[in-house]
């Protein structure tokens, strides 16, 4: 088809962009991301340096939609694991092709997140960015490693 002469043929990004919410003056992702130790912020980095190479998010290593309430609101999850924790970073699709939203960072053990209101907060995040009264800012990728 490349040599029709009526086919438009338009670039597309194989790469995603990530990134965080921002609430206020506030990056509740990066402030998040700060209290990790080196592990797990050696392993976030990693998560992100590998997902956003891979062409569909069904694909990616933990991607998992999540149910009930959250599923409303389109909220999924990735996993990683650092210092014997199960780390959970949640979030949406952008308004963007390939533009995901991390909109929550928590710890899951069993059917228990913590904080405790991790769903509810990522519910009303993901409300707050559909309406248009948080804004996103993105997160840069580091591939150093």
């Amino acid at each position: 088809m490349r040599n029709h002469k009526k086919a438009i043929f338009f670039p597309s990004s194989t790469l995603w962009s990530f990134f965080d919410y921002i609430e206020g003056d506030r990056n509740p992702i990066e402030d998040w991301y700060r209290e990790l130790s080196e592990e797990g912020k050696y392993a976030f980095d990693a998560l992100l340096k590998n997902t956003h190479k891979i062409e569909c998010h069904l694909n990616w290593c933990g991607f998992k939609l999540l149910k009930g309430k959250p599923q409303k609101e389109r909220i999924w999850q990735l996993d990683f694991i650092a210092d014997k924790k199960q780390y959970r970073l949640l979030g949406v699709f952008g308004d963007v092709r390939k533009q995901a939203v991390l909109i929550l960072g928590c710890y899951h053990k069993g059917d228990v997140y913590t904080p405790q209101n991790a769903l509810e907060t990522a519910c009303k995040r993901a409300k707050s960015l559909r309406e248009g009264e948080a804004k996103i800012r993105e997160r840069q990728i580091r591939t150093d490693f």
